[in-house]
Parts: structure tokens; C-alpha cells; sequence
């Protein structure tokens, strides 16, 4: 897609913000690396073994995964080369636990945060690890990419709420605290199954992240979880991937649907803490879909509450003009075409996480 000379700028001058990778799974899986390309041979090597990978099934989640994007997850979408490329001036990168890890996910996540910060630590001219607003203002300036430690699930601290506090000073600033399945805080959004809300250990995990600074993200939690998280909140929350035009029925209740306790949506839920809801890419069509979602959250609950949450994982479901993070302009070019002004497209494409930032984080 060509991109216009004022979406260029926009671009360029903007801090541009992703709410969500996964990229740290195939960067401990030895499949890639955080820092280098994802050669072409390592594509076509791996496209190879795909075609004779059997995928296992996957439970209690409203869709499928090519075998593809099973063995190599986001490889290839989400290196800094690519973020480089795409004007990223901050990526939220997250500590997600597939099933096969469940039994040593404390010691999987160590190894991801350890991945993380070896990465920056080799590369400090090119990018760094965001642990407080300045320091995502100074990558800006600097010309690099700033890295936020985030939990997609927080299996890897359990029962024991004293680790929330080891992980923040390792860098974590945003977590929600499911992915699709239950843990011993919450449920998640299992598909088809009566799920329930926080546990008492869930909500003293909230507490805990409030007095830490660590950002409640209400991706993937069950909705009567989301509500919970709502009554507790004592600042903004946010969902940092999701759609809101596609609900998967038996997965989650559709984001316009008045709650009739709290007489509200879960849109105006977050805005009304001061959070944002985050679009995702994955399995949307194309950019235009991506825009199209952007209006929803807008009109619903104004300018100031809508984000990106990129959660590439695989080509096959990414859009088809946005197939990785270096082709982020895109949406900025389809956001200037769909007629939205300077200040709206610069609160998309990072302010609004960056206010959340400034509220919630201690340093």
C-alpha cells in the first residue's frame, strides 16, 4: 500500500505503541531470535516440517491454529529489524505459557525474562527495556525500540503473591491474569464452559499489581472476571488485544452488549476507569477491518480509548496487507484515507497506552 506524505509524518513523529506480542515464545523455542532477522531460508525450512506436522487439538478456544504458526508462533513478524522498520517506538512482549509448559512455567517465564534482557543488554544502541514512561519518551528521541515485560496468564506465579514483586523489579509493567483457561486466579474465556470470576488469590493479585504499578489487562479473562476486575480497579485497565466486531459466540459476550448489573458495556467499562481497548490483527481480513474496529471503540467511547494490540502469530491469519510489525504505516495511511484528525491518530497509535503508562507505573 503506498503511504501518503501527511500518514509518513504522522508515522514518524508519532509514539507508536503495540500492546501485545508472543515473540518470546519462539525466542526461548530456539526458532529465532529478538534482535535479528528471520532468514528466508529458516521460513522455507520450517514450512517444510510443517507440512508434515500433525497439530493437536486444542482445547475449550473458538479457533485453530495452522501447523505453521503452532511451530513457529510469531517468528518472522516480530524481530527488531522489523519493528525498526515499522516506526514501533514500544512493544509490550509477553510471557505466555502454552500447554507443554504448564509444569515449569515459573522457570519457562524466568528464561523469557532472561531472554529479554540478555537481547537488550547486547544491543543497548538499538533498543532498551521500558520500565517507566521516560524511558519509552528517551527511546523515541534515541531512535530506538523500547521492550515492556508483560504476563499473558499468570501461571507462572500461582499461589505465590510475593512473585509479582520479583517480576516487576525484572521489568514487568502489564498483565492479565488468564489466557484462555482457568488458573488459580480466574477463569479465562473457555469456549463453551460456565466459568466464573476471580478467586480470592486472583483478587489479592490484582491488589498486589495496583501497589506494584503493574498495568491489569482483561485480555482473554472470563466476562464475569472482566466485571470483578471493574469493581476492584482503582485506575485505568485495559484490554490490550481483542475484537470487538467478532465475538466468538460460547467465548465471550459481545462488547456492545449492556451489562444489565453495571448498566454499561465492557467498552465503557474501560473508558470509564480512563483505560483503552487494544485491536487485534490476528484474523482480521486487512487493514480496513483493523480501522473498521477502531470506529467501534470510538464511537462507543471516544478517541482517547482505543489502541493496537498487534498478536501476530503466523502469516496465515494475519491481515493481508499487515503481515508483520514492519508494515505498521498501514494503518496509519488507512486511518488518514478514513478521515480521522492528527490528534485521534496519535492517541491510537500510542498516547493512549502512554497516559495509561504515566497513571499506573511507579517509576
Amino acid at each position: 500500500m503506498e503511504i501518503s506524505e501527511r500518514a509518513a509524518r504522522l508515522h514518524r513523529e508519532s509514539i507508536v505503541i503495540d500492546g501485545h506480542t508472543d515473540i518470546l515464545l519462539p525466542v526461548v523455542g530456539g526458532v529465532t531470535t529478538l534482535t535479528e532477522p528471520f532468514p528466508q531460508t529458516e521460513q522455507e525450512r520450517w514450512t517444510r516440517i510443517a507440512e508434515h506436522y500433525r497439530a493437536p487439538e486444542m482445547a475449550n478456544v473458538p479457533y485453530k491454529l495452522d501447523a505453521m504458526a503452532l511451530l513457529t508462533a510469531p517468528a518472522g513478524q516480530n524481530e527488531l529489524p522489523l519493528l525498526e522498520a515499522g516506526g514501533i517506538t514500544a512493544q509490550c512482549v509477553a510471557i505466555f505459557m502454552p500447554e507443554e509448559h504448564l509444569d515449569h512455567a515459573l522457570e519457562t517465564a524466568l528464561e523469557m525474562t532472561a531472554a529479554l534482557h540478555r537481547a537488550v543488554d547486547a544491543n543497548p544502541e538499538r533498543c532498551l527495556l521500558a520500565t517507566s514512561v521516560a524511558d519509552i519518551r528517551r527511546a523515541k528521541a534515541e531512535g530506538k525500540v523500547a521492550y515492556i515485560l508483560t504476563f499473558e496468564g499468570a501461571e507462572p506465579v500461582g499461589r505465590r503473591i510475593d512473585l509479582w514483586d520479583i517480576f516487576a523489579r525484572l521489568g514487568l509493567r502489564m498483565a492479565t491474569l488468564t489466557h484462555s483457561r482457568r488458573n488459580l486466579l480466574a477463569d479465562g474465556t473457555q469456549q463453551d464452559i460456565n466459568t466464573g470470576g476471580l478467586t480470592t488469590l486472583g483478587k489479592q493479585a490484582v491488589r498486589r499489581c495496583g501497589e506494584l504499578g503493574i498495568v491489569i489487562d482483561v485480555a482473554h479473562i472470563s466476562d464475569q472476571g472482566f466485571w470483578d476486575i471493574i469493581e476492584l480497579a482503582d485506575g485505568p485497565i485495559l484490554c490490550s488485544h481483542t475484537s470487538v466486531l467478532q465475538p466468538s459466540p460460547g467465548y465471550r459476550r459481545p462488547w456492545d452488549e449492556v451489562n444489565p448489573t453495571y448498566g454499561m458495556t465492557k467498552v465503557e467499562a474501560i473508558a470509564k476507569t480512563g483505560g483503552l481497548v487494544g485491536v487485534v490483527f490476528w484474523n482480521q481480513p486487512d487493514a480496513q477491518a483493523l480501522v473498521d474496529e477502531l470506529d467501534a471503540i470510538i464511537e462507543q467511547a471516544g478517541a482517547e480509548h482505543a489502541g493496537l494490540g498487534s498478536d501476530f502469530y503466523g502469516f496465515a491469519m494475519a491481515p493481508r496487507d499487515l503481515q508483520h510489525a514492519g508494515q505498521f504505516p498501514v494503518i496509519t495511511e488507512m486511518m488518514v484515507r478514513r478521515g480521522y484528525d492528527d490528534a485521534t491518530i496519535r492517541n491510537v497509535l500510542g498516547e493512549n497506552y502512554l497516559r495509561i503508562f504515566e497513571q499506573i507505573w511507579k517509576s
